[in-house]
């Protein structure tokens, strides 16, 4: 997978022109989302934690301290784990967005599309404008519960089956992406 052309390519329909083909940055580790789900792992990585020491000093059963054990797994998954697998998905998803078409592949076997026109965009720019995510249609059962928040946070599965939206996040080609994105939508 070191060509991302080279696994865009065969997933193109006939007639369909590719547009440009990119990668999210690795490098980006945090979403909006971040300000309320850090202070919130943080919090319930220290109290598993705590359950945990005060289970295993002061228990005369061997109940609560396996009892707290899930919890603690969370917690440092919350607190650690999420970022590690976000950089790993990340150095493992490609984007290509065609004349007709946005399409996602994560590794070898996942892939999502969406088509461009007709559905709505949302185009978020960072803070300081060296990396842009485009949102292709609507958030679906997700958005209403809030669920969508928890997309490119490295938390996705508590969205999964409520609808995932295919989105690129965290493009550092900005400018390349978004001249793609006006010619998709002339087409």
């Amino acid at each position: 997978m070191n060509d991302p052309r080279s696994r865009i390519l065969p997933l193109l329909r006939q007639g369909e022109r590719l547009l440009w083909v990119g990668q999210p940055d690795p490098r980006v580790r945090f979403t909006g989302a971040d300000a309320f789900l850090i202070p919130f792992s943080i919090l319930w990585g220290g109290f598993a934690i705590f359950w945990e020491f005060m289970a295993a000093t002061t228990a005369e059963q061997p109940f609560f301290v396996l009892w707290g054990i899930p919890f603690v797994l969370v917690g440092l998954y919350f607190i650690f784990g999420r970022f590690i697998y976000k950089k790993r998905r990340k150095l493992r998803t490609i984007y290509g967005l065609t004349d007709r078409r946005a399409i996602v592949c994560t590794g070898d076997r996942s892939v999502s599309e969406s088509p461009v026109n007709g559905m709505p965009t949302k185009v978020d720019r960072s803070k300081d404008g060296r990396h842009v995510s485009v949102t292709f249609g609507s958030q679906g059962v997700a958005g209403l519960f809030g669920m969508g928040m928890y997309q490119n946070t490295g938390m996705d599965f508590f969205s999964l089956g409520l609808g995932q939206t295919v989105a690129f996040y965290d493009v550092e080609d900005t400018g390349e992406l978004l001249n793609a994105l006006d010619q998709a939508r002339v087409s």
